[in-house]
């Protein structure tokens, strides 16, 4: 009986890690997902020309905790745009956005409005994951859709950041709010 009794526990406990696992390879597989999709889109998106002067690289930051692990780093590798590589910075708050072109900033990461807040008036392209991320400021929304990533665009937010969205882009938004940029 009692060899039973443990032969249910080990099967119970095995039964449980099995399922950690699946999810956290479902979890890894959405960000991959999502890296994929967020490093396309700088290049359908226009920076204030005074952005570049000092700019060596285009800088996608990613506020800490990085959901990504390693898998945004080698999807840019070697990869450019107009001229200027593509590299990945993980910042741990508001006061390291110095140089950021593009911001992620993940569920994990906790409230956004904080950095956001920090990017007003910037030429930075915020992209989120949470709800209630367009109202505080961010411009694109990313979220997995019957297993494909899909996003929304706030147009008006990338309009005061002095960003220009192109028409490509938006018109592959589930939704744009605020008109084109």
């Amino acid at each position: 009986m009692l060899n039973a009794a443990r032969l249910v526990v080990v099967l119970l406990v095995g039964l449980v890690c099995a399922q950690a696992r699946l999810a956290a390879q479902e979890v890894a597989s959405e960000y991959r997902l999502k890296a994929a999709v967020m490093h396309q889109f700088p290049q359908f998106v226009v920076w204030p020309p005074a952005t570049w002067q000092q700019a060596r690289a285009l800088q996608l930051c990613v506020v800490e905790p990085n959901p990504f692990g390693s898998e945004l780093q080698q999807l840019i590798r070697g990869e450019t745009l107009n001229g200027r590589p593509l590299a990945v910075k993980e910042i741990y708050g508001s006061d390291e956005l110095a140089g950021c072109h593009v911001l992620f900033v993940s569920m994990r990461s906790g409230d956004p409005s904080g950095v956001l807040k920090a990017t007003t008036g910037r030429p930075v392209l915020t992209i989120g994951e949470s709800e209630g991320f367009l109202e505080s400021g961010g411009i694109i929304l990313m979220k997995i859709v019957d297993g494909k990533v899909r996003f929304e665009v706030h147009a008006t937010n990338a309009r005061n950041a002095g960003l220009r969205i192109s028409s490509q882009l938006l018109g592959l938004a589930l939704a744009v709010r605020g008109g084109p940029s």
